[in-house]
């Protein structure tokens, strides 16, 4: 985007999502019950579930940092989400090799894919108390073979024993891994059609995804065109006796760049871009049916991804202005030397 005035509107549209940042991470505590309460009233015992349940978010505490992927691969940072600053000393990545993705694990741990000679392979990161990242521990059985591209992603189960990951053939043709960290046991689905997979997440032993269609060039007609790509899907593979069939649970509009799926599965938080707008919208998996706009802005800014924390209950959002958001904070971290992130 060009310098300017674009630049400080964007950043003030950003800066206005900042509080909003606090309904979206009620929206994916609370689940699909969010979308009745301003329909229905409050009874006493539905109150004092949702009590109960925010009570249980606040306790678990938002998190205090986020781990980066440094462009090109090199080194792993830990930032500060109220500073902006870099925590402790960066962490180099593996002789010969590059950092792609990474993802929460459990406690403080974080799980993170590099790759090199069509081979991705994970390690291990644990930060202090202090967010002073430890030395990186190899994860020796889990690898997954294959092309990691920059529309890799990566999820890791609560309990960090299984890790999920998208590699790439020929034409965008994407498969799905899934490896046991402590056997390296894997099991693989292939799509039959050239789509981005991206925005992977666990609920139980359903593995999510947001399914993003790639255009196909037309079997007749004019030099080049082009058949418009389908709608964007939110769809699960049950991983329970191996990856066979994925399943569409819900269609999202045109211009669907990232999702959340909540803890229990019954809410997704979609990033949607378009000509005039850029909005987060509540969908509900059982209906299909959209459900609050959380926050939106006029432009063409965009959300590059959006992600929650290990216990599901924070949602960070990262803005195509380089920066990452999360609720209550007012000043956003800076991220534009990022590739990829987790908190």
């Amino acid at each position: 985007m060009a310098g300017g005035k674009s630049d400080t509107r964007l950043g003030a549209a950003w800066r206005n999502a900042v509080p909003v940042g606090v309904a979206v991470v009620g929206a994916l505590v609370i689940g699909a019950g969010v979308d009745t309460v301003h329909r229905h009233p409050w009874s006493h015992k539905k109150k004092a579930t949702a009590n109960a349940t925010a009570a249980t978010a606040r306790s678990t505490g938002k998190p205090r940092f986020v781990v980066g992927v440094r462009r090109g691969g090199d080194a792993l940072v830990v930032r500060d989400v109220k500073t902006g600053r870099d925590v402790g000393l960066s962490v180099a990545a593996p002789a010969g090799r590059r950092f792609q993705r990474i993802a929460a694990g459990p406690g403080n741990s974080y799980v993170v894919a590099s790759y090199a000679l069509r081979k991705v392979t994970f390690h291990r990161l644990d930060l202090g108390k202090d967010g002073r990242p430890s030395a990186l521990v190899d994860i020796p059985r889990a690898v997954v073979p294959g092309v990691s591209t920059a529309s890799s992603d990566m999820a890791v189960t609560p309990d960090g024993a299984n890790i999920a990951y998208v590699t790439y053939r020929a034409g965008s043709v994407g498969t799905v891994d899934v490896v046991s960290i402590k056997s390296g046991t894997r099991t693989t689905w292939k799509a039959k059609s050239a789509a981005r997979i991206s925005s992977l997440a666990w609920t139980g032993h359903n593995l999510s995804f947001l399914w993003i269609p790639q255009p196909r060039k037309a079997a007749r007609g004019a030099a080049g065109a082009q058949v418009p790509a389908a709608a964007p899907q939110v769809r699960t593979l049950t991983t329970a006796g191996g990856l066979k069939l994925s399943k569409t649970v819900l269609r999202l509009p045109a211009g669907t760049q990232a999702v959340v799926l909540s803890p229990d599965g019954r809410t997704v938080v979609a990033g949607v871009e378009s000509s005039s707008r850029v909005a987060l919208q509540q969908y509900s998996t059982a209906t299909g049916r959209p459900g609050r706009v959380l926050w939106e802005h006029a432009g063409k800014g965009g959300v590059r991804r959006l992600d929650a924390d290990s216990s599901g209950g924070h949602l960070l959002l990262s803005g195509d202005d380089g920066s990452l958001y999360g609720p209550d904070e007012r000043t956003p971290v800076p991220a534009d030397d990022l590739s990829d992130v987790a908190w």
